[in-house]
């Protein structure tokens, strides 16, 4: 093949590669936008340390949502969400709430705080 026909080639490639988003897919980005599913966070409650998660809650969550009530963030109380949907707000915010990942607040804390906010009906465990 001669050097025309192997730029024609890869041009022909780049362009192919561009119309379809430019990047491969990589692991690690792979594994990124499985994280940032909220399949990714479905499992059962790894902790029963309530007052870890008490603990957890007064540093990270109490000055947007005092007692579990609306202040800057919304209402927890009785809100009933699944644990998945509570580690994904937690670790990915949005609307307005920051996240926080693991070099914030690790997994294990995560879990006792998803623990604690049962007390207050932000997660109903049965979901």
């Amino acid at each position: 093949m001669d050097k025309a026909a192997v730029l024609a080639v890869l041009a022909t490639l780049s362009v192919v590669a561009c119309s379809k988003g430019g990047t491969p897919t990589t692991p690690e980005r792979a594994a990124a936008d499985r994280a940032r599913s909220l399949e990714a966070y479905d499992f059962p409650i790894g902790s029963t340390d309530v007052a870890r998660g008490e603990v957890v809650y007064a540093e990270f969550c109490e000055g947007c949502h005092p007692g579990g009530e609306a202040g800057d963030g919304p209402k927890l109380v009785d809100l009933s969400e699944s644990p998945s949907q509570m580690r994904f707000k937690v670790r990915w915010g949005g609307d307005g709430m920051p996240g926080f990942d693991a070099s914030m607040l690790s997994d294990a804390d995560l879990e006792a705080l998803v623990a604690y906010t049962v007390t207050l009906g932000a997660v109903s465990p049965s979901l």
